[in-house]
């Protein structure tokens, strides 16, 4: 195949299953990417502070990831300046907006702030969420603090996936305008953000300062939010795990799910053409 000059993938279900783990075959594959010169990036839903940069130590690499993108495209990190940019906040008035609208599903709302989580109450799922991604999570005193100050984006958690499709989901699709939207990142995550981001933009916005372009390039995911994405590279994966949407608009599917080391099989195998 085509060996591109950029890759970018997403994270959980990605290149990492649902234990957290990083495989060794993926670890070998990112390693002989990089050795050949190939720019590598993670895309996240994630904010950066949450650990994105620390993922290349983690997994031991033995390198700095070249760019990171975060919260969908609303921010972008470049190695090489050391400089994170962010872009298309959703506004106080609009996050006030979308929480009242959405008081009727009886969720829990919550936000990043720089470090931490802030939701309306403590609840099992904010909890689990906090301890899944090693975070600090907090509980406003008063609900205006949910939209003192702009973010990048706005969830909802829910008790199982039924109660998103029938309930949620629903609610939000009545909401949505011409500047802000939603989607699914989980069966049981909802979330809000500017309509201007999303990962393929925040991927293409590291490519042109960078003298690339999104045909050198190659991404990886598996859900909703890496949809664009993936529409926008120059060829696109889906692992086997992944939803069936991102299946039909990928060239290719993984043989193996993210869990059983299903990025670093399908590199080695179609880019180095090593069977594993």
């Amino acid at each position: 195949m085509k060996k591109y000059k950029v890759l970018a993938a997403d994270i959980d279900r990605t290149l990492r299953g649902d234990d957290r783990a990083f495989g060794p075959l993926s670890r070998e594959a990112m390693q002989r990417l990089h050795a050949d010169g190939v720019k590598i990036g993670l895309a996240s839903g994630r904010p950066i502070w949450q650990n994105l940069k620390k993922h290349a130590e983690e997994w031991e690499l033995g390198f700095p990831f070249d760019f990171l993108i975060g919260l969908n495209g609303g921010e972008i990190y470049d190695e090489h300046t050391g400089k994170t940019i962010k872009q298309n906040l959703l506004e106080p008035d609009t996050i006030r907006y979308i929480i009242e609208q959405m008081e009727p599903t009886g969720c829990n709302p919550f936000v990043y702030r720089e470090g931490y989580m802030l939701a309306r109450w403590d609840d099992e799922l904010l909890r689990a969420s906090a301890a899944r991604n090693k975070n600090e999570s907090r509980v406003v005193k008063d609900l205006s603090e949910l939209w003192s100050e702009p973010i990048g984006k706005l969830m909802y958690r829910t008790h199982s996936a039924e109660e998103m499709d029938s309930i949620v989901v629903p609610l939000a699709r009545t909401i949505e305008n011409e500047t802000f939207f939603a989607f699914k990142t989980r069966v049981d995550l909802l979330e809000f953000q500017d309509r201007r981001n999303h990962k393929g933009n925040g991927v293409k916005a590291w490519c042109e300062a960078n003298g690339y372009t999104m045909d050198d390039v190659i991404a990886f995911g598996d859900a909703e939010n890496d949809l664009e994405m993936m529409r926008m590279a120059g060829y696109s994966v889906c692992l086997c795990n992944g939803m069936e949407e991102n299946k039909r608009i990928a060239d290719a599917v993984t043989e193996y799910p993210a869990g059983e080391d299903g990025f670093g099989r399908w590199i080695l195998k179609h880019w180095y053409g090593e069977e594993r």
